[in-house]
């Protein structure tokens, strides 16, 4: 298995991380609250209709880390669905290739 290391992405709405619909291991996950605490899930799939696979619970106008030793498996893709009080969500993930 070839896989793409050491990657990550910044995004504030509902996104793919990494190429949609490719296997992704999530190392780590940091998030940033606004005035209000946010609430990030991590769903395996393409859209908002995939399974909740984690939820990372975020503290107001704070910074929320979590790492996941040997990563978190996705096998359909991760969807990142962002709720409106993240102000900035940082993911290291794997991409397989």
């Amino acid at each position: 298995m070839n896989l793409l290391p050491g990657t990550q992405r910044i995004t504030t709405s509902d996104s793919a991380i990494g190429t949609s619909g490719r296997r992704i291991r999530v190392y780590c996950v940091s998030l940033l609250s606004g005035a209000t605490a946010s609430v990030l899930a991590l769903r395996n799939g393409t859209s908002t209709a995939g399974d909740i696979f984690e939820q990372v619970d975020g503290i107001a106008i704070q910074s929320v880390t979590k790492n996941y030793a040997g990563g978190l498996s996705f096998p359909a893709g991760c969807f990142a669905d962002v709720d409106a009080n993240i102000t900035s969500a940082t993911f290291i993930y794997s991409e397989e290739l």
